[in-house]
């Protein structure tokens, strides 16, 4: 004969369906979270790990009223404020030793310009025509997918190679002056 359940065992420990409900929650939350990077950047002969990624929203430079976006994989975590600054990411480079690629995209997700960031570089290169980008997402919350060089580059003196796949969401910039919608 069955024993009688208690009044208050529902109270006592979760149900599965709950304890299911949750789980699902933070796994669909995680990846919206999510900054991480995987891969290298090579500049000669010298290799530096892409390891952390960060995406942020910026006034466009060349659609005014538009807003582009900016990701940089590095070898550290950055801020938004950093990411945002090309010449601070220059500076850091030269004084600490900052290993990354910074990148802007335009609301197309088209690269606008591409700047790797290592160490061993004796001068700052920067172009869309050495990366390759191949978006496995690119909306307003989140950017993912790989960039990379077509292979080795070698130019103004500087060897270079890169190749990461990343998934970042995108900082908002409150100050940022988009077109109003009608």
């Amino acid at each position: 004969m069955p024993m009688p359940s208690h009044p208050d065992s529902r109270q006592r420990a979760p149900s599965r369906g709950a304890a299911l409900l949750f789980a699902a929650a933070m796994i669909a939350v995680a990846p919206a979270h999510a900054q991480q990077a995987s891969g290298t950047l090579e500049a000669n002969g010298r290799t530096g790990k892409l390891e952390h990624a960060i995406a942020v929203e910026v006034d466009s430079a060349t659609e005014p009223g538009y807003l582009d976006v900016v990701v940089v994989l590095s070898d550290r975590k950055l801020s938004a404020s950093q990411a945002r600054d090309a010449a601070a990411l220059e500076a850091m480079t030269r004084r600490d030793g900052l290993v990354a690629l910074r990148v802007v995209l335009d609301p197309d997700a088209r690269v606008m310009s591409a700047e790797p960031l290592h160490p061993a570089f004796t001068t700052f290169v920067s172009s869309a025509l050495w990366v390759r980008f191949e978006p496995s997402a690119y909306d307003e919350k989140r950017v993912a997918g790989r960039l990379r060089t077509p292979g080795p580059q070698d130019e103004f003196r500087q060897r270079w190679s890169y190749d990461a796949t990343f998934s970042a969401p995108i900082v908002l910039d409150p100050a940022a002056k988009t077109v109003p919608k009608r």
